[in-house]
Parts: structure tokens; sequence; C-alpha cells
């Protein structure tokens, strides 16, 4: 392996566990083993979760390390928002790895890309062809709504990761500019985030009782998913009717955007949970309804990743990548 790296340390910090796991990069693709989920609650920084893993392993360190965070990297520094840790790059080396890096939590997922498949991923709305080799778009909404793709031409290919969950929201019908118009009560601006998310779920239920002057509990989106699910409440079956509707939709936009002929990809964690609801059509036709572009749509696969492990690949890829530009 280029500069004697063999193997690397990948993580994978969510909401409640870090998700850990060894790559074996000796052979050029990555393989994993001895993959772990460790809670940090209440677990003073990262370094004490990845002791107690390595302790499990007699202590022994991995060459290298790569850690999928959820947001804004900036040299080789993040701070994040559950728990309040502060990653950086240079205490990972101090602490014996002889390469680190941090990578955005939907750039993990991007450079998985090349290593799902069969099943590793559920179709959505049929088994489209899609353009073998072509860009695929990668898309979840979850705690918030994350966006990347792994771009690919004929030559290379490469992760471009975006604020895409952060541009605004597009209503399409009478009821959407509704929604728009109440949300705009509740922010000063209405991204695409504040109502295809987690918190978007319930910021729909809202809006659509102030809209249909219904009186709505404080519902988490959990429990509207649980009653739409179950038909057992008419407001959060359309909460989230819509959210499957306006979660096609923008998948659709980026995969105009992106060019994305080789599939649109959906991570996070709400999409595992909803295969039923997604594939009920609401998701498909609303990816395809794109006016004189729904030709252009119709080829392109839409599906969901179910392999449990998909962002400790993609770091992986991505140690594989950084460590072979290292050797150039």
């Amino acid at each position: 392996m280029t500069k004697g790296f063999s193997s690397c340390l990948v993580g994978d910090i969510g909401g409640t566990n870090v998700r850990l796991a060894v790559a074996d990069l000796s052979e050029g693709t990555p393989r994993l083993s001895l993959p772990k989920a460790l809670p940090h609650a209440g677990v003073a920084t990262f370094e004490e979760v990845v002791e107690r893993y390595l302790k499990e392993l007699d202590g022994a360190t991995p060459d290298a390390i790569v850690v999928a965070v959820a947001g804004p990297i900036k040299n080789g520094e993040v701070r994040l928002t559950n728990g309040q840790w502060f990653l950086s790059e240079k205490a990972l080396r101090e602490r014996g790895f002889g390469f680190a890096r941090l990578i955005n939590d939907y750039a993990a997922l991007g450079y998985a890309v090349e290593h799902l498949k069969g099943d590793d991923l559920t179709a959505i709305g049929g088994h489209q062809p899609g353009v073998p080799g072509e860009t695929v778009g990668v898309l979840g909404a979850g705690t918030g709504l994350g966006v990347a793709a792994l771009v690919r031409d004929a030559h290379a290919s490469a992760v471009m990761v975006t604020e895409g969950g952060h541009i605004a929201f597009a209503p399409v019908d009478d009821q959407e500019l509704e929604i728009l118009k109440v949300l705009r009560t509740r922010f000063v601006r209405v991204s695409v985030e504040r109502v295809l998310s987690g918190p978007g779920l319930a910021n729909l239920h809202w809006a659509l009782g102030q809209i249909g002057a219904v009186k709505t509990d404080t519902l988490t989106p959990e429990e509207i998913s649980r009653r739409a699910v179950a038909k057992s409440d008419p407001l959060c079956v359309a909460a989230l009717d819509r959210f499957c509707g306006i979660y096609g939709r923008f998948a659709g936009d980026m995969a105009l955007a992106f060019g994305a002929r080789g599939g649109i990809y959906l991570g996070g964690g709400i999409a595992p949970k909803l295969l039923d609801e997604l594939n009920a059509g609401t998701f498909r036709r609303s990816f395809e309804d794109k006016g004189r572009f729904v030709g252009y749509l119709s080829i392109i696969p839409t599906k969901v990743i179910v392999a449990p492990y998909a962002s400790l690949l993609g770091a992986a890829e991505a140690a594989l990548r950084s460590l072979a530009d290292l050797g150039r």
C-alpha cells in the first residue's frame, strides 16, 4: 500500500453512536472488519471512543484514520453540534495515526457508491436501467438534508460535496404555497431542509394543521410516521404523503442539477424506515414530473442505501484515494 499504509480505522459519527471498523487497504479494494457501534453519550472526546475501540483490538493502532462527520470541516478541524466534540486531523496524527482525514458524512456516502451493489440497495419505483458509469447523486433526509454526488466520466470520478439541502423550498401547487406562507411565520427563510428532514416532517404536520384550522398536538417525527403508517391520523397521513412527494421532486431536481443519469441514491435515517411509503407511488411520480424532461428522468434509477456500514466503506475508499495521491 502507498506510503506503507495497509490498514485504516474508519469512523462515522452519528447522532447517538459512533460506528467504527478496521479497513484492510492492502489489496486496493477496502474490506471492513470488526464493525462496532459505540454510544457517545457522556463521553468527553472522540479520542476516548477510539481508545475504547482500540482496547478491544489489544491497543493496536491502524496506520491511518478517516472519519465521516456531519458538519463543516475547515482546515482539518470540525466542531460537532452533538456533544460539542472538537475533532482535528492534527490531534489524530498526534495520537499515533500516520495519516488522518476528516470528511463530510455525505462525502463518505458518495465514495461508497463504487462499492454498493445487490442487497446494499433497494429500488424505489421500479427498476430503471440508468446509464452505467455516469454520475450518481446521493442525498438523504435525516436530522438535516445532505446532498453530494459521485461525479464520473470516462476517465475518472470525484466526490462533490454540497450544501444543497439549504436551497430554497420551491412550492409547486396551491397547498405548498400555503405551507410556505405558514412556515414563513416561523422561519425567516424556508429552505428545503425545513420540510425535508425529521424536523421538516414535524414542520409539515404543523403547517397542514394551521392551514386546515385543525388543532394539532406537538408530535415527534417518529410519532407522525407511526400514525401515518398505521393510518390512524389523517393529518399525519397527509403530512407523510406530502413529505414523500417533496422528497421525490427534490431528488429529481438533484438528478437534473448533477446530470445524475447513473442514479439517485437515498441515504439518511428516514428512507430505510419508510420503504413501503416511498414505494407507494408519490415519490417516483414526483421524481419524474419534470415537464419536458420526463424522458430524461424516467430512465434514472432511484434507490435507498440499506447497507448498514455504507459510510464506513466510503471512508475507507476516501482513505485509498488520499493515500494514492500522497504517493504521486
